[in-house]
This record gives structure tokens, C-alpha cells and sequence, in this order.
């Protein structure tokens, strides 16, 4: 059989070179097939895709309106409870301090009797204003921690910070700039003691033309000192008694108690209303859009998914055709000159041989050409 193959003329290979192309043709349609399916599926995977991404996307969108439309009636509702809350507080306020003022009036009454009764003590034994203040008892006749650290603090500014701030400032302003005073380290010492010097004896003027001079004044001074100071104690007692007191009643705001009970009542009746919606929402009308994109869009899906599943069957005849194609040019052809032969250029060349009379059989063209 081989023998009378490889002896036969320019139409076996010519009948050769016809299925070749036709494999060949079918083996093109086949690839055209398969570029085809897969673009057609990935479209079919794309529109699935943006069908799901409107779907969800258009419900999360009605979902954000609806909680939108109640979460404005909400903060509109917390805005004007706010509003009412602070009109309460400013008219509770109010009224604390009229009962304070009220029940601290006897305590206010006799502190300003006892202030008066100062000044005409200083005025009457001509005692110099100055010393019926608080400082003055702090520095001269203190009593009690927070005059004792009035105290401590004054003296530390007055012998120490006045003498190192007025020294800083001549070396600065004087002695730096002034070459007779070239040893600036002893006039810096020099002039603090000057300065505290002169503070010492003004400090023990006054000492001694106030407190000296007017020891029993002074002494009668701080009795009434200290009951001026009690009096503000207690009534700092009194006002603090009143600002931790809870008791809201005798302050006549009911009618802004009833506002904000009527502004927590209807924030209750959104907050249920708005999970009402939610819920309709979520089953009923969450479905609806969904029926709503679907009915719109799946037919076209659909029609995309038949449309693949004939390009499917045409593939697989093509596919089978080719197939049988290459097996029968495999047997008849492949078989005796062999499979790199197989081609519609070189069967054209091999024919193009035997056709201009260098080769008269096939096997004669085969030697030929490879050689």
C-alpha cells in the first residue's frame, strides 16, 4: 500500500493539499468559535455582575433615603429638645440665684454691716484705708491657710522677685553698657541689696504706722475680718447647698418638663416608625426593585445565555468535524509522507516538482524536496 502511494502522481498530493485546507479552514473556524464563546461568556459574566451591582446598589441608595428622611426628623427633633433644655437651664439658673440671693439676703445684710462698721473703726481712729483689706491682714495679721499662703507668696515676690527683676534690669540697661561699672557681678550685688534694703524699710513703715500704731484697731480690725469671713462662708455653704439640690419643683418648670416629655414622646413615635419603614422595606419593598431590575434586564441576559448555548453546540460539531478531519488526513495522508509535509505550502511546493517534470512520482518529489 505504501509502495503504490509514494508511486503516485501530482493528484494524490493535490487531493492532499484540498483536505489540508479544509482542516485547516475548519481548524480557523474553530479558534473564530472558541474567541467567540469566550467573549460571549465574559459579557454573560459582566452584565450578571452589573445586574447584582444595581440591584444592590439601588436598594442600599432607596434604604439611605429612607433612613435619611427619619434621621432628619430625628435631629430636628434632638435640635428643638436642646433649644428647650437650654431655655430651662438658663430660667433654673435664674431662680437658683434668686433663692440664693433670698436666703443669703440676713447673711449679705450683715456682712455689709460689718464692712461699714470696719471702715468707720479705720475712719474713726484715722486707721489708713489699706488696712481694711484682706491683703493687708495677710501680710500683717494672717489667719487661716489661704491668708497664710497669700502670705508666703507676697514675701517671695516682694524680697525676692522685685530685687531680682529690678537688678536684671540695671546689669542689662546699665551695668552691660557702662565700662565704670566693669565689675558687673558686685554692682548686681550692690544694687539687690540697695533694693531689698529699701523694701525691708518700707515694709517695717508700714508695720510700724498701721500695726504699731494702731495695735488695738488693728486687732478690733480682725475680729470683724473674721466675721466677715464667716459670713461668706456660710453663705457659700448656703449656695452650694442650693446648687446640688435636685429637687426641681419649686422652680416652676414644668411647662418645660411637659415640652421635652411631648419632644421625647414623638422622638419614640419616629424612632418606631422608622423601623416600621425599615422593616416594610426590607420585606416588601426590597424585593419589588429587585422583580423591577430583573424584569428589566434578565430578558437580554437570557437572550445573551441562549446565544451561547448555540455558539456551545456549533463549536462542539466544528470542533468534531475538525477532529475527524485531522484523523482522516492523519490515516490517509499523514501516515505515508508525514506530518510535516502536511502543510498547504509545502504539498504546493511538491506539486509545483512533479508538475514541472523534476519529480514523477511522490516519493521522487519527497526526495526532491528535502534534499
Amino acid at each position: 500500500m505504501a509502495d503504490s502511494v509514494f508511486n503516485e502522481n501530482e493528484q494524490f498530493l493535490i487531493e492532499a493539499r484540498e483536505e489540508v485546507k479544509t482542516r485547516d479552514e475548519l481548524g480557523a473556524e474553530v479558534n473564530k468559535l472558541k474567541t467567540d464563546f469566550k467573549k460571549l461568556s465574559k459579557n454573560i459574566s459582566q452584565e450578571e455582575k452589573s445586574i447584582s451591582d444595581e440591584i444592590t446598589s439601588t436598594i442600599k441608595k432607596r434604604k439611605k433615603e429612607i433612613e435619611d428622611t427619619y434621621d432628619d426628623r430625628i435631629d430636628d427633633n434632638r435640635s428643638k429638645k436642646k433649644k428647650v433644655a437650654s431655655k430651662k437651664d438658663k430660667k433654673k439658673n435664674e431662680r437658683v440665684n434668686e433663692r440664693i440671693e433670698d436666703e443669703t439676703k440676713h447673711i449679705s445684710q450683715s456682712t455689709k454691716e460689718l464692712e461699714s462698721e470696719l471702715k468707720t473703726l479705720f475712719k474713726k481712729d484715722k486707721v489708713p484705708g489699706f488696712c481694711a483689706t484682706k491683703f493687708y491682714y495677710s501680710l500683717f495679721a494672717p489667719k487661716g491657710f489661704d491668708e497664710v499662703l497669700t502670705l508666703l507668696i507676697s514675701y517671695v515676690i516682694y524680697f525676692a522677685g522685685i530685687p531680682a527683676a529690678a537688678t536684671f534690669a540695671m546689669k542689662m540697661f546699665v551695668f552691660d553698657k557702662n565700662e565704670k561699672f566693669a565689675n558687673t557681678a558686685f554692682w548686681c550685688a550692690v544694687c539687690a541689696a540697695v533694693i531689698l534694703i529699701a523694701l525691708i524699710g518700707i515694709f517695717f513703715l508700714i508695720w510700724n504706722f498701721t500695726k504699731n500704731k494702731h495695735k488695738e484697731t488693728i486687732l478690733e480690725g480682725r475680729a470683724l475680718m473674721n466675721s466677715i469671713k464667716d459670713n461668706k462662708h456660710e453663705a457659700n455653704k448656703i449656695k452650694s447647698s442650693i446648687s446640688k439640690d435636685k429637687d426641681e419643683s419649686q422652680y416652676n418648670l414644668e411647662a418645660f418638663d411637659e415640652k421635652l416629655k411631648t419632644l421625647d414622646e414623638e422622638a419614640d413615635a419616629i424612632a418606631k416608625e422608622k423601623q416600621e419603614a425599615i422593616k416594610e422595606f426590607e420585606k416588601e419593598t426590597k424585593q419589588i426593585i429587585t422583580d423591577e431590575i430583573n424584569n428589566r434586564r434578565l430578558p437580554n441576559l437570557e437572550k445573551m445565555k441562549n446565544e451561547k448555548e448555540e455558539l456551545e453546540d456549533r463549536l462542539n460539531d466544528k470542533e468534531k468535524e475538525y477532529s475527524d478531519k485531522v484523523v482522516e488526513i492523519s490515516k490517509k495522508y499523514a501516515s505515508f509522507i508525514g506530518e510535516d509535509l502536511c502543510k498547504q505550502d509545502k504539498l504546493t511546493d511538491l506539486i509545483a516538482l512533479m508538475e514541472d517534470g523534476q519529480a514523477a512520482t511522490v516519493s521522487e518529489a519527497i526526495s526532491l524536496y528535502k534534499g
